[in-house]
């Protein structure tokens, strides 16, 4: 896995990396967190369908949650200092 990541990150630029994997992560999460509600809803609620407010506020919370995932991912590789150790003094 490091090493399709580490192919990832030095073939793509930040920016690229940003908004792809963004708007990735927002398409699984919200993919996700429908799922989840279809499941754990009664048989009621799955014929009316889920409400329109419900999906916008699934899908603001699966985009903060995509930006979240994009910028822990760009941190741990794109600015990951790859010749300094953790007890070294190196810039």
């Amino acid at each position: 896995m490091d090493q399709i990541l580490e192919a990832i990150f030095t073939n793509i630029s930040l920016r690229t990396w940003t908004i792809s994997a963004t708007i990735i992560f927002t398409i699984f999460y919200y993919f996700i967190f429908i799922l989840i509600i279809k499941l754990y809803s009664s048989e009621r609620e799955k014929r009316n369908g889920i409400h329109i407010i419900i999906k916008i506020t699934i899908f603001v919370i699966s985009l903060i949650g995509a930006i979240l995932t994009q910028g822990v991912l760009a941190d741990l590789y794109f600015f990951k200092d790859w010749e300094c150790g953790l007890t070294s003094t190196c810039i």
